[in-house]
């Protein structure tokens, strides 16, 4: 009986150790099964999100729907604006306004709160150029003022680039600062794009239209016309400089055409007064910036300036430099960052001169920079991001306000580009090595 009961367990036992083996293999093949079954979803799914993200990609970037993206949010914001009410284009009335009091003769910047709100800051000759918009209808007015922002801008971006793709991948990463611009109904738009086509004319040696461009920028802006220096770079030097200055002259009496002497005189002292007067304010800029963060106090704001435009200047020692394609991106990448920079009444709206300067820096060197991404992302976050809705309201007034975080990436990617060009000779016979500099100043690879 032992005999037998003792083989009768170890039967079982081995029945049982088979079965549980067997069982262990089916779980294990069903694991198995289920891997792969994940690893094939798992990679179909990649495959469709790379497939959608490359045809999206794609979509995006063909002219033609960027051409009517831009017309087709110039129209909304238009609408927008319009039917919220005349608060919400202030702006707008700023410059259409005082076109009035340009013809009857009046101090074009007295308060005149029966028209606007706050008071007007830009030239004479800005407002007789307002006049034939000021005619209009308000709505017809405000469509056609956003939608020569929009265009001035969009057309000067497209020659920016010899390549379809680049000047849409540019277009469509300006686009957030476009569209902030043109919500406040201002005129940085048309002053970036100005400020693009005077260096697009040099490039094609139409000195005239450059002098005009560069003119008519430094009439909407008194700091737009430092693109200006860019003369320098180029063939004709005196001859450009002379157009410059008629076109300027021009523009400058151009008021005469509707107002006396006496009247053109008190007009052109006024505007003096307001800009003067307007200069003692801090907003977002390096001045900003060191005031908030180290209580760097605001008398020696002078001096931040004058060191800045040293260093703007200093690069200019490179002579056999200037009629190099590469050290012109990066001049012109530098001065449109500059302007707003050392600008210490620069607002949210006037970021899209910068963020240009620093999209074009981007897509033809940046991207192989060491600090290039980085700061790509610092601007979009902190610079561009921060005037949407995205960034939280409290979030805005308790620190980009206060510490006026909006300029801190375009300070950086400023000091990043003059170190470029400081560096020019150091850093140009290097960008065709296959080995990735060290220097955050150095590419290895510069996109031409």
């Amino acid at each position: 009986m032992g005999i037998t009961t003792e083989i009768s367990t170890g039967l079982t036992n081995h029945h049982l150790g088979s079965q549980q083996g067997s069982d262990r293999a089916k779980v294990g093949l069903i694991r198995q099964r289920r891997r792969a079954t994940a690893t094939f979803v798992s990679s179909f799914y990649h495959y469709l999100v790379s497939i959608f993200a490359a045809r999206f990609r794609t979509f995006l970037l063909q002219p033609s729907m960027l051409h009517w993206l831009y017309a087709g949010l110039t129209v909304f914001i238009t609408a927008q604006h319009y039917f919220k009410g005349p608060s919400s284009y202030n702006n707008y009335l700023i410059f259409i306004k005082p076109f009035f009091n340009l013809i009857a003769g009046k101090n074009l910047y007295l308060e005149y709160p029966e028209y606007y709100q706050d008071t007007y800051k830009y030239s004479p000759t800005f407002a007789l150029f307002m006049g034939p918009l000021a005619v209009l209808p308000v709505w017809l007015g405000l469509f056609l003022w956003n939608a020569l922002n929009n265009a001035v801008f969009y057309l000067a971006a497209r020659r920016l680039f010899p390549s379809a793709r680049r000047q849409a991948l540019f277009l469509l990463l300006v686009l957030i600062d476009v569209l902030t611009a043109l919500h406040n109904s201002q005129a940085n738009c048309l002053l970036a794009g100005l400020m693009l086509w005077t260096y697009v004319h040099l490039q094609n040696r139409r000195a005239a239209w450059a002098g005009l461009c560069l003119a008519l920028a430094a009439f909407i802006k008194v700091y737009g016309i430092a693109i200006g220096l860019l003369f320098l770079f180029y063939p004709g030097f005196w001859r450009n400089a002379l157009w410059a200055a008629i076109w300027i002259v021009v523009l400058a009496v151009a008021p005469l055409l509707v107002v006396s002497w006496p009247a053109f005189l008190m007009i052109y002292q006024g505007w003096y007064d307001i800009v003067r007067e307007s200069a003692t304010g801090i907003q977002l800029s390096l001045i900003g910036i060191m005031q908030s963060w180290f209580g760097f106090p605001l008398r020696l704001r002078g001096l931040v300036q004058a060191v800045g435009l040293s260093l703007l200047m200093l690069p200019l020692i490179y002579r056999r430099a200037w009629h190099e394609a590469g050290y012109r991106r990066l001049y012109l990448s530098s001065l449109l960052i500059f302007v707003v920079i050392f600008n210490q009444m620069a607002e949210s709206p006037t970021f899209i001169i910068a963020i240009t300067g620093f999209m074009y820096w981007f897509i033809y060197y940046g991207r192989h920079v060491v600090l290039g991404w980085p700061l790509f992302w610092l601007a979009f976050v902190f610079t561009t991001l921060s005037a949407t809705d995205l960034l939280p309201h409290s979030l805005r007034e308790a620190y980009f306000d206060v510490y006026k975080l909006k300029a801190v990436p375009m300070v950086l990617a400023w000091a990043v580009i003059q170190g470029q060009l400081l560096l020019y000779y150091r850093w140009q016979p290097q960008s065709n090595e296959k080995t990735e500099g060290s220097s955050p100043f150095i590419t290895s690879k510069p996109l031409a």
